[in-house]
């Protein structure tokens, strides 16, 4: 049997941190696979342990790395810092990238909350008991009393993801963050959840779904919501030393179950919710959030309403000149409204509630020759045709197409111009539906007149139907049907839904 070779360094800094100990605390340096390279040094036995660990570069090993652990840290500890050092660190220094701006690195930090001292220089962030400190190269991490944590004085190029993505492995590495996950999850039966560790405190764990994808059969997140709620009892008889808070989303919703020990007395989350809305009741475009009560404040991590590119009005068309349509009809305005043509759409998330499923092509077992779509899990806006609510498939120019562009909707009409020798005269035109305003922007190009009137009065049915289908999906339909036709709805003649 061949011997094992690794390539990679995590195997030889274990390997060294175990011998450096054994040996007293004696200086030691060790060639570890890949080139890279680890010096372990004590000034006294039992004292504090210095290592500065070098990167391969085109001109020999590059000091990537110096750090400076308490008595206090364990030794595997100690192994998976250095070994995350080079995992993060790029092997070739380049001291322009040495200094990231603060705020670069606090909007990436997936562990922690960043806060800044008055009169201090430097990034601040707080998890749990350890706090950690950037400064130009350095970073520190104090877990509670002063001599205790470790010291990094990092060597270039560190820029701000790597800086972030350190920050985060060592204070977990310090605080063993993923220990009551760990317990967690041996106690839990099989089910639609995962356990991990809490972005803000490490005495804490989160029981989340499995899947975190938009289910159309149960968009409100009822089902999980109740089987969260079943296991919360179930963890309450089995540890009575643990505190439970459920995560409520706006819809009422448990949509997870925080876990932690009560003797740390770990501060709750407060649920703050950012985003529009469409109206009072209505489910629309926003985004829940869970914050610590105790959460310092950052300048640049503001909660923005809508963090997103802001899309550009359309462009809209309109034909220069009528067209002949032999088959074109005449509707009067009267009272009907809009409904949508059957198809295979549901409702999902965001401004447009019409959604479809995003299928991928793969061989099907039962015919090999013939291919298959299956869905993938995502949706996406799907475009939808509507129609007046007073005939079933028979309006040629009274179809109306919707596709969806961010919170805006493009409406392409063909609008009746008259006739000309008996010739119905057709002009095709686009509106702009704005959800977010709930308004309808009609081109200017069209004429005053009866036929900007016509235009503006089916541009208000079509902001009508969208509405409805919107509260039909904040009233926790998967799918629409209020705002089918009665012919496709089933109902009985004469009956209005």
């Amino acid at each position: 049997m061949s011997e094992f070779e690794p390539v990679s360094p995590t195997y030889g800094i274990s390997d060294a941190v175990v011998a450096h100990r054994l040996r007293g605390g004696e200086r030691l340096r060790a060639e570890l696979p890949g080139g890279y390279r680890l010096t372990l040094r004590a000034r006294e036995l039992g004292g504090p342990v210095q290592a500065a660990l070098a990167a391969p570069s085109p001109t020999g090993p590059a000091r990537i790395c110096t750090a400076r652990f308490s008595a206090f840290t364990p030794l595997p500890a100690v192994s998976r810092v250095l070994d995350a050092v080079t995992r993060y660190a790029p092997a070739l220094p380049d001291a322009r990238d040495a200094h990231p701006p603060r705020e670069a690195v606090a909007r990436l930090l997936t562990t922690g909350a960043p806060f800044q001292q008055p009169g201090e220089p430097g990034l601040f962030v707080q998890f749990g008991p350890a706090q950690a400190w950037l400064d130009g190269r350095r970073l520190s991490v104090t877990l509670g009393a002063p001599g205790s944590g470790l010291s990094l004085i990092l060597g270039g190029p560190w820029d701000a993801p790597s800086t972030a993505r350190l920050t985060a492995v060592v204070l977990r590495e310090l605080t063993a963050a993923e220990e009551l996950a760990g317990q967690v999850a041996s106690l839990l039966p099989p089910g639609p959840w995962q356990i991990l560790s809490d972005q803000w405190h490490p005495h804490a764990a989160l029981v989340l779904p499995s899947s975190p994808r938009w289910d159309p059969e149960d968009p409100l997140g009822r089902r999980f919501s109740r089987a969260l709620r079943d296991l919360h009892e179930g963890l309450c008889a089995d540890r009575p030393d643990w505190d439970f808070q459920e995560l409520i989303s706006a819809e009422g919703s448990a949509v997870a179950l925080r876990v932690s020990p009560h003797d740390h007395a770990v501060p709750h989350l407060l649920r703050t919710v950012v985003g529009g809305a469409f109206g009072r009741g209505e489910l629309g475009n926003t985004r829940t959030t869970f914050l610590p009560t105790d959460l310092p404040a950052f300048p640049c991590l503001a909660p923005a309403l809508m963090p997103r590119t802001e899309a550009a009005p359309l462009d809209l068309y309109v034909a220069p000149e009528p067209e002949r349509d032999i088959y074109g009809v005449k509707l009067e305005l009267g009272g009907w409204r809009y409904v949508l043509d059957k198809n295979p759409v549901f409702y999902g998330p965001g401004w447009y509630p019409f959604h479809k499923h995003v299928t991928r092509r793969e061989k099907d077992p039962t015919a090999p020759l013939n291919d298959r779509l299956v869905p993938t899990g995502a949706t996406v806006p799907a475009p939808v045709r509507i129609s007046p609510d007073v005939e079933n498939r028979s309006w040629r120019n009274e179809y109306v197409q919707l596709t969806p562009v961010d919170h805006y909707v493009k409406a392409r009409l063909q609008l009746y111009a008259g006739d000309e020798q008996g010739c119905p005269l057709v002009r095709a035109v686009t509106l702009q539906i704005d959800l977010r305003a709930r308004r309808v922007r009609i081109p200017d190009q069209i004429p005053p007149g009866p036929l900007r009137h016509q235009a503006a009065v089916k541009g208000e049915r079509i902001l009508g139907l969208l509405t409805a289908a919107l509260q039909e999906r904040a009233r926790g339909a998967s799918e629409p049907r209020a705002v089918l036709g009665p012919w496709d709805r089933g109902d009985p003649p004469g009956t209005d839904a």
